[in-house]
């Protein structure tokens, strides 16, 4: 059974990709080093047939759900949102997230996605608890992640190399009913 979703926020919507979105802006994000920076998509080439494999494959599961970030005022793409692979025996699962539109970085947009997915993961998929990890260094993460009740469970120390320096990955979650 495939994962679907139409969320909608303030200032969003999150929908399922189509393989044609593999072309245009979501191509360029993946060619960005400012926008790989802290991914670990940086260590690979990205072409338009490697994200419609992506699409295709995220679609065809029934254990991720892959939503593009669309603005509400003008249908922009300017990111993608992932919950997967979902734990379904131990109702948990994975969110990580991209914003990929430079323009849109910092104002909120990231919050919004990530809040809107925790809600149907909690609500309509009954999962318990959504974890996330992130490089230490990506303040605009752990600033989401705080904002949003997502709590630390651990630090592994120097585990990513970043541009020539070892930087720590964390790992976070936030449980469906706000308990730590």
């Amino acid at each position: 059974m495939r994962l679907e979703a139409d969320l909608v926020g303030s200032n969003l919507r999150l929908a399922s990709l189509d393989e044609s979105a593999a072309s245009g802006a979501y191509l360029n994000w993946m060619r960005d080093p400012d926008v790989l920076r802290y991914l670990e998509a940086r260590h690979g080439s990205h072409d338009a047939e490697s994200l419609r494999c992506f699409i295709r494959d995220a679609n065809g599961s029934s254990d991720n759900l892959l939503l593009g970030m669309f603005l509400k005022a003008d249908g922009r793409h300017i990111g993608n949102i992932k919950l997967g692979p979902i734990d379904r025996p131990n109702r948990r699962g994975e969110v990580g997230f991209m914003v990929g539109e430079r323009a849109s970085w910092g104002k909120g947009y990231g919050s919004e996605a990530v809040e809107l997915v925790c809600r149907h993961a909690f609500s309509a998929l009954g999962l318990h608890k959504i974890t996330a990890g992130y490089i230490a260094a990506n303040k605009g993460s752990a600033r989401i992640f705080t904002k949003l009740g997502f709590f630390e469970e651990g630090r592994l120390k120097q585990h990513f190399l970043v541009e020539g320096q070892w930087e720590d990955g964390m790992r976070v979650a936030r449980i469906a009913d706000g308990g730590t």
